[in-house]
């Protein structure tokens, strides 16, 4: 169940990522600063809901065997 609501997250992140590069390069701001703030949201956005389910399986993968080991 975890890893289910982990993976909806996941892409709701990489969704609203992509939606918010798309909007901030389809019509830039002119202050570059605004510009760099945005394309940096969405990117981290992105990066966060790739991410995220990789760290987990790798984490909850070093605790099982852990626990299988004991």
């Amino acid at each position: 169940m975890k890893g289910a609501v982990l993976m909806v997250l996941s892409l709701v992140a990489v969704a609203l990522g992509g939606l918010a590069l798309v909007s901030t390069l389809s019509k830039p701001s002119l202050d570059s600063i605004i510009l760099a703030r945005d394309l940096a949201i969405s990117a981290t956005a992105v990066a966060t809901g790739i991410v995220a389910p990789l760290l987990h399986r790798k984490f909850t993968e070093d605790s099982e065997e852990k626990d299988s080991n004991n």
